[in-house]
């Protein structure tokens, strides 16, 4: 089976525009239902929106948010939302958190695999993905994250990744 050429997209300065006009009051309406609820809320930026169109042309997670102070064997309620501005669709993604006491990013290969192995790792959705419709936010993936009684009562930071499940090896 030959290789899918990736196909590089130009956006005109104007296209971006647009693009962030559309995304930001999305991303406005999540902060304040997210704050309401008590919750703490990240967003990417209109600054890192535009960078990252000039690096990838793909899905992106655009916000998220979860409850800021857990006891030791509570549960983090921790949600994500993705958007996709490509032409083209997008199906079998997935949603993978773990949860470790750092989060720099230094390889692929080491950030699927290094995390604090007393918590649970979690992926969604299952068993095929989804496919996020262009323009629009995702409704957020919702994990419930255990903390595990053997924990030091600290911070730790969530990792999340937007990946693509390649079935039989495709893509």
């Amino acid at each position: 089976m030959a290789a899918k050429k990736k196909v590089k997209i130009r956006r005109s300065p104007a296209e971006v525009r647009k693009m962030w006009q559309k995304l930001e009051p999305q991303l406005a309406k999540e902060r304040v239902e997210r704050e309401r609820q008590g919750q703490t809320f990240t967003s990417i930026t209109r600054e890192e929106f535009e960078a990252k169109l000039k690096r990838v042309h793909s899905p992106m997670i655009v916000s998220q948010g979860w409850n800021p102070t857990v006891p030791l064997d509570g549960t983090i309620n921790y949600g994500v939302q993705v958007v996709s501005f490509d032409v083209w669709p997008w199906s079998n993604l997935a949603l993978a958190v773990s949860i470790g006491n750092r989060n720099p990013i230094v390889s692929n290969d080491e950030f699927l695999t290094t995390f604090d192995a007393r918590f649970p790792t979690y992926a969604q959705p299952a068993p095929n993905g989804f496919s996020p419709l262009t323009g629009l936010i995702s409704l957020p993936f919702w994990f419930q994250i255990k903390i595990p009684p053997n924990v030091e009562k600290t911070g730790y930071f969530g990792n999340c990744v937007l990946q693509k499940i390649s079935f039989l090896d495709r893509c």
